[in-house]
């Protein structure tokens, strides 16, 4: 398999080889995305030091990790949409249709993963373990890596899972698009 083949597929590919290709793009195209994500969640929780708490059922939370949630994923989810739909599914549908499509699946997965397990996450390491998000576990060419980015970066592994089966099954399905739309049309055997 070439690189050319990898991004855009073959004729030639069986569904195994097909499938083979759509896991290994996905999986490159999550990465991207994570990065995304990790980079603008880091970026912002560095560069702004406010803080608004608010209690949720006793608990103290910050609501500046919520927005720096939302901002992160408008980040992941634009560079998601144009990388599944090039590369992973390879998709020929309307864009408008497939973007509203993939926006409300990247929702719901937003608000129910990324704001609703974030927050369950970080509420449960530090009022059942009494661990601060802001400890430091480590130190790498002085960065802090703490507890927090823990719990983004498992956060992330479920979403990734999450997200890629909403995209299969609801956003870019192959019985929407027209068969003269593919990329490769296979021949009939007549």
């Amino acid at each position: 398999m070439t690189i050319r083949e990898l991004f855009y597929g073959c004729e030639r590919f069986d569904a195994k080889q097909e499938k083979k290709r759509m896991f290994i793009m996905y999986f490159i195209s999550g990465i991207a995305t994570t990065l995304a994500n990790f980079l603008c969640f880091m970026l912002f929780d560095k560069l702004v030091s406010a803080h608004a708490y608010v209690t949720i059922i006793r608990w103290e939370f910050d609501m500046f990790l919520l927005l720096n949630q939302i901002i992160a994923w408008i980040a992941c989810v634009l560079t998601a949409f144009f990388t599944n739909r090039a590369w992973v599914f390879r998709s020929k549908g309307a864009i408008w249709l497939e973007l509203l499509g993939f926006t409300a699946a990247r929702l719901f997965s937003f608000i129910t993963i990324e704001l609703g397990l974030f927050t369950v996450m970080v509420m449960f390491l530090e009022h059942n373990f009494g661990i601060s998000t802001d400890q430091l576990i480590f130190e790498i060419i002085g960065f802090d890596f703490t507890y927090l980015y823990v719990v983004k970066m498992l956060n992330s592994a479920i979403l990734v899972a999450a997200n890629f089966l909403l995209s299969k099954l609801l956003v870019f399905r192959k019985g929407r698009q027209r068969p003269e739309d593919s990329l490769y049309v296979r021949k009939q055997n007549t």
